[in-house]
């Protein structure tokens, strides 16, 4: 696959996506509505579409199912399903903060952003904060059930802050205390030099990372050993991965939280390119 221009493509769509919900509530104050809503539930003229751990903490709390929550969820898993969960590579505005910010920390200390554990490429690191991030969920959902119908998980969604802070400020002419939690915790992010609320918080992305695990054929990176040049090769592109996975490992030690960002492909591209995007496992 020829990549040149993808980080910068990746980085333009981010851009969109952030500026589209700064931009769609000050149209929606205008009277304009073909677009509307915020990253936990978004319309495009009659098409819905809705975060899926959002419609599953609806339906927890009421039993109800309707077809519109089916099919708002359903089109983003379809997504994972086919690409993995590129949403949060590609689409996610706080996703695009918390790489710049990361980015921004490296330059201090190249290798703070990168984990050892994941260079090794064991099994069982590579999924430990999956787990963790799955027992949260799970924890949630269960206590949404027995004791409170309130979307809990919703409070730890960073792009629904943001998109929500936005359209409260042009509804209501103030700032919603949230942007304050966002900027929270890129500052942790900051001290930290780990991008720590992707990698090991955010629920959002179990259900696009599960979706991503049941097909065998989707789209991910492919490690082909031959072609790696093998000098310095594994430092720098698990340098280049911000949220700190080893790019090279294959078949049970894959790290299933790997967006699809492509930045290791870039990495490799003068070092025998043997990583690329490709289909299977």
């Amino acid at each position: 696959m020829n990549v040149p221009g993808l980080k910068a493509r990746r980085r333009a769509l981010q851009c969109a996506v952030a500026l589209l919900f700064v931009v769609v509530p000050l149209l929606n104050v205008s009277g304009w509505h073909f677009l509307s809503g915020n990253l936990f539930s978004f319309s495009v003229g009659p098409l819905p579409l809705a975060d899926p751990l959002a419609s599953g903490q609806v339906w927890a709390a009421s039993g109800a199912l309707t077809a519109s929550m089916l099919a708002g969820a359903g089109l983003p898993l379809l997504l994972a399903l086919v690409l993995g969960p590129v949403f949060c590579s590609w689409l996610c505005p706080y996703g695009l903060f918390s790489e710049l910010v990361f980015r921004f920390r490296a330059k201090a200390s190249p290798m703070n952003g990168i984990d050892k554990a994941a260079q090794r490429g064991a099994k069982k690191a590579a999924a430990r904060p999956l787990y963790f991030k799955i027992c949260l969920v799970c924890a949630a959902f269960a206590f949404i059930v027995f004791c409170s119908p309130a979307p809990w998980l919703n409070q730890l969604s960073m792009p629904g802050w943001y998109s929500s802070a936005l359209q409260h400020a042009a509804l209501h002419e103030d700032v919603l205390w949230g942007a304050g939690i966002v900027i929270a915790v890129l500052a942790l992010e900051v001290l930290s030099g780990r991008r720590l609320w992707c990698h090991y918080v955010c629920p959002q992305s179990v259900p696009l990372c599960l979706a991503g695990m049941i097909l065998p054929g989707r789209v991910r990176v492919r490690f082909t050993a031959k072609a790696c040049l093998g000098r310095n090769c594994d430092r720098a592109c698990a340098a280049a991965c911000s949220l700190g996975l080893n790019p090279r490992a294959t078949g049970a030690a894959r790290n299933p939280l790997c967006t699809n960002c492509g930045d290791c492909l870039a990495a490799c591209r003068e070092r025998g390119r043997a990583l690329n995007f490709g289909s299977g496992r």
